[in-house]
């Protein structure tokens, strides 16, 4: 599965997920761009990056913020005169029982979660739509499928993502532009870190995954891989869950 000389651009990338991610492309011979809201985080992925001998183009920005996504597509262009892949996986998560969750939280989950992944899908759509192929990569949540406590925000905003995913599957098939959604299960991130703190939370999670173990950041890359690859041409509005078996008991 060669990635080589692809343009890959890797949203949240400066850790956990993203940065497993970001490194999966690089490892295949990709163009990598990282980007993410946080500069020391971008900078140490993308040195990991040069290390593995892809070039690299690290963009802070904010996926909320149209001239930002706007201004990561053209720095792309300016640097390698195309774009192959987006995945969408920046995202932030609040745990808070429903019924004390607050607006505030509700329009920064959507801000990130929903319309960053609008934003930026918006932006790199004109330029594929220009080149006639490409591949957007959606990450969702099983979160979107299950219900779990204290996620509700969480979870809608999720299952907004897949609802998009699908929409946007359908209206730019014509161009030949695949898209498609990851569903990651529990994953020991530095987003998941202080809910996996508590041993009685870690132990539950874990006591429903018949694999039989929290995920890895490395258990994820091959999804996106195969989502970004020639192999998945005719595949298209598709979701494919990564929890170690957990949504299916």
């Amino acid at each position: 599965m060669s990635l080589k000389n692809k343009t890959a651009i890797v949203t949240g990338a400066g850790r956990g997920i993203g940065e497993a991610y970001a490194l999966g492309f690089a490892k295949k011979g990709a163009n990598v761009v990282v980007v993410d809201i946080n500069p020391s985080d971008a900078k140490s992925v993308a040195k990991k990056i040069e290390k593995l001998g892809s070039k690299v183009l690290v963009q802070i920005s904010d996926v909320t913020k149209k001239a930002d996504a706007e201004k990561m597509v053209e720095e792309t262009l300016k640097s390698f005169g195309k774009i192959d892949v987006l995945v969408n996986n920046a995202g932030i998560l609040f745990q808070e029982p429903f019924i004390s969750s607050t607006e505030e939280q509700y329009y920064k989950m959507y801000d990130v979660n929903v319309k960053g992944v609008f934003l930026c899908a918006q932006a790199v759509s004109k330029q594929m739509i220009k080149q006639k192929k490409g591949k957007i990569i959606n990450v969702s949540s099983i979160a979107a499928i299950v219900g779990q406590t204290n996620l509700s925000l969480y979870s809608s905003s999720k299952g907004a993502v897949l609802s998009l995913t699908r929409a946007m599957a359908l209206e730019l098939a014509p161009y030949n532009i695949q898209v498609n959604a990851i569903l990651p299960g529990t994953t020991e991130t530095p987003m998941a870190a202080e809910a996996l703190a508590n041993p009685q939370t870690r132990a539950q999670l874990t006591s429903g995954i018949p694999l039989g173990r929290l995920g890895k950041p490395e258990d994820h890359v091959g999804a996106v891989l195969y989502f970004a690859s020639e192999e998945s041409n005719w595949c298209t509005g598709q979701t494919l869950i990564v929890d170690g078996g957990y949504s299916m008991v």
